[in-house]
């Protein structure tokens, strides 16, 4: 027999999900769909399914919500003095 084969990690392939770990998974909250939290795509997992499940139900994704940046006010306009405007 050869060593070469020995020194393998032999660990075998987690086994498919059955029933009663489906019902255990999360549900999204738009598509109530079930899935697995560390695949979602979401910056809310265990929330949303997807990116798009979260950007279509709160109308704004975490992370770009994260990353905005405040738009400077503009200069504020001299007040009314209350004459009319000549139209010439």
């Amino acid at each position: 027999m050869s060593t070469m084969t020995e020194d393998r990690d032999n660990t075998p392939a987690a086994p498919p999900l059955h029933d009663a770990e489906l019902v255990g998974m999360p549900r999204c909250k738009r598509c109530n769909l079930t899935y697995l939290v560390t695949k979602s795509t979401s910056a809310l997992r265990l929330t949303y399914c997807s990116f798009l499940c979260e950007l279509g139900d709160l109308g704004f994704s975490m992370t770009g919500l994260e990353t905005m940046q405040r738009k400077p006010k503009d200069q504020p306009s001299p007040a009314p003095t209350g004459e009319p405007l000549s139209v010439e």
